[in-house]
């Protein structure tokens, strides 16, 4: 206590000082003890004692002061003194049950925040354990049917049409495995921020087509229709994000499929309220025959990680991620997800998105014709002319990218690190031949993609660059064109996506039947019978310097050599080979001693040997 208090201290304590004294009732009432109120009690007892001294004192002395002066007689003192204390100690009682009262209503209010922060952190952290749980769950499900029906597809015993089965299971669920980790991502983007929409022209019927295009085999599964109708007229081009108003319109799709067992679904397109409007909206009302959601259900649904029901989750799967992902891009695009849907009769889902001012646009006469001219980069289905470096470390990889590309016409060289890659294309544009197109992996050893695109732009490389990436954030999209590439393809490829790409860049035609290989088949045939001697020339130097790099004990080195060989082989287009080399890379990879790394190469070095020449040496 202070030596000298003033009066405010006799009368009541700081609030501070007694949330203290409390010890932190106030920062945890939720965890306060019982006597809580009989710490505040004492507290304020402890100012009351000094005043209950104090206050009697100094009028005693006042009153004898005026006994002395002659101002009254002593009896009158004693009965001064008597009503002076009683005042003094009606005034302190009546401050302090002013400052007590007030304490109490902020303590309460003080609680109450403290009870809903709680509540609300509680929420959050359930909400968090039903998310992973979830996920774990719709994780491990495809998963699942990936990795046993991959072993189906190595029992010798399964007839084609059995395998046939198993790799649309397999492809099945991992397109379904990549849509959650999209849909992730995309909750990740929208709750820090950072989700952007980019709004250009693009035709609304074609993006329709391509939706149903898209969705319409699973329909057919489960003998459903899937149909489009058009109300009114619909113009040629809206300016809106395709990206975005595709994907809203693939999940809302994808789930009125899922949860219609007969009947079928239906898209509906029109302009509201008119194409002269001033602000007019593209609409498009989903409606299935499903099992419809209960009203009281339907207010929830847009919220992340929520399904109608949980017994949803456990019969037709799903992160109930899709809708509030929806509802966010809809928003975005100055639009909206609304719901109607009655219980056992099906549910409609209408999405709108602004589309810019209509008056003058162009109509659509015929949607229908629209939404069947859809891209077709399905693989063996076009030929893309031209030449290809594909810088990719991964042996899978490379395999893929290497056996799709090919069967396209293209001509290929494989590179396994960004320096490799570098090293060719200089090489080959101070030929005069450059590469038509390099397909840059921005994760590499020894150096990376980023350093190589940096590198190349550098050296004046003016070529197209297609990047290859399993980052999949706006931040890793901006990097990489801020490195020098022209363009941007996400991990795991989606080969119609890539060959979009590549179609930017290069010249891609339709395939037309023919009994006879076509020129174009012929000079890749031709091209790859070339690149097959070439190996057979290079190879001789090429295990001269694994050699070397083993006497030296340089695995890296012997990695990268290996890793090399296996490029070349499988871009030549030798499958006997291929195989041996990748036997030859795995044991470089695997750390095996020095002496069965040489036994290794040995081997490799004799089944590489021309036929002829293996007979001659065992004869």
């Amino acid at each position: 206590m202070d030596q000298n208090p003033s009066l405010s201290d006799y009368l009541a304590p700081d609030i501070s000082e007694l949330a203290h004294q409390r010890g932190g009732a106030i920062n945890d009432p939720l965890n306060a003890p019982a006597g809580a109120q009989n710490e505040m009690t004492r507290a304020v007892a402890k100012r009351l004692l000094p005043a209950s001294i104090v206050a009697p004192a100094l009028v005693w002395w006042v009153l004898i002061f005026g006994v002395h002066r002659g101002w009254y007689q002593l009896e009158t003192c004693f009965i001064l003194f008597v009503y002076s204390v009683t005042v003094v100690f009606g005034l302190i009682v009546c401050v302090n049950l002013r400052r007590l009262s007030r304490m109490d209503a902020e303590r309460a209010r003080a609680e109450e925040q403290l009870k809903v922060a709680r509540d609300a952190a509680e929420t959050a952290n359930r909400f968090k354990s039903m998310f992973f749980a979830n996920i774990s769950h719709e994780i491990r499900t495809p998963l699942t049917a990936i990795n046993g029906f991959a072993e189906l597809l190595l029992n010798s015993e399964r007839t084609d049409e059995q395998r046939q089965a198993d790799a649309r299971v397999i492809r099945r669920n991992g397109e379904h495995l990549l849509t959650l980790i999209n849909d992730i991502l995309d909750l990740s983007k929208i709750e820090a921020g950072k989700m952007s929409v980019d709004r250009i022209l693009c035709c609304p019927a074609k993006i329709v087509g391509e939706v149903c295009s898209m969705l319409r085999h699973r329909a057919a599964e489960k003998n459903l229709s899937l149909d489009v109708s058009f109300d009114g007229p619909i113009p040629k081009m809206i300016r809106t994000d395709p990206t975005r108003l595709r994907q809203v319109l693939i999940n809302l799709t994808a789930n009125a499929v899922k949860f219609t067992k007969e009947g079928g679904v239906r898209l509906t397109v029109s302009i509201k309220p008119s194409l002269r409007a001033q602000n007019p909206l593209l609409e498009i009302k989903i409606t299935d025959t499903g099992i419809g959601i209960p009203a009281d259900q339907q207010a929830t649904l847009f919220k992340p990680f929520v399904q109608a029901d949980a017994s949803i989750t456990r019969q037709y799967g799903g992160s109930g991620l899709g809708l509030a992902i929806s509802r966010h891009f809809a928003r975005a695009l100055g639009g909206d997800v609304a719901l109607t849907s009655e219980v056992g009769r099906g549910s409609t889902f209408t999405v709108t998105v602004g589309t810019d001012s209509l008056i003058d646009a162009a109509i659509q006469e015929k949607p229908q014709d629209a939404m069947e001219a859809q891209d077709n980069f399905t693989g063996p289905q076009v030929r893309i002319k031209g030449s290809v470096l594909v810088a990719e470390d991964g042996i899978d990889n490379q395999a893929l990218i290497a056996a799709k590309l090919a069967e396209t016409g293209l001509n290929l060289e494989i590179a396994p690190n960004g320096q490799i890659a570098c090293e060719k294309a200089l090489a080959a544009a101070a030929r005069g031949t450059p590469f038509d197109l390099i397909l840059m992996d921005v994760q590499m050893p020894v150096m990376d993609g980023y350093t190589a695109m940096l590198h190349l732009r550098g050296k004046g490389y003016r070529g197209p660059i297609i990047a290859l990436t399993a980052n999949a954030m706006d931040r890793d999209r901006s990097k990489c064109l801020n490195a020098g590439c022209n363009e941007f393809v996400t991990k795991p490829i989606q080969m119609e996506k890539l060959f979009k790409a590549i179609g930017r860049y290069l010249k891609v035609v339709p395939v037309v039947p023919k009994p006879a290989m076509s020129a174009d088949e012929v000079a890749a045939s031709a091209s790859r019978a070339s690149q097959a001697h070439k190996f057979q020339q290079d190879l001789p130097a090429e295990l001269v310097q694994i050699e070397q790099a083993i006497e030296r004990q340089d695995r890296q080195r012997v990695k990268e050599l290996a890793q090399l060989i296996l490029g070349k082989a499988v871009t030549a287009g030798l499958k006997d080979l291929a195989p041996q080399a990748a036997k030859l890379y795995q044991s470089a990879e695997s750390e095996q001693s020095w002496i069965a790394l040489r036994q290794a190469v040995a081997d490799f070095a004799r089944e590489a040997q021309p036929e002829s020449k293996r007979q001659a040496e065992a004869a």
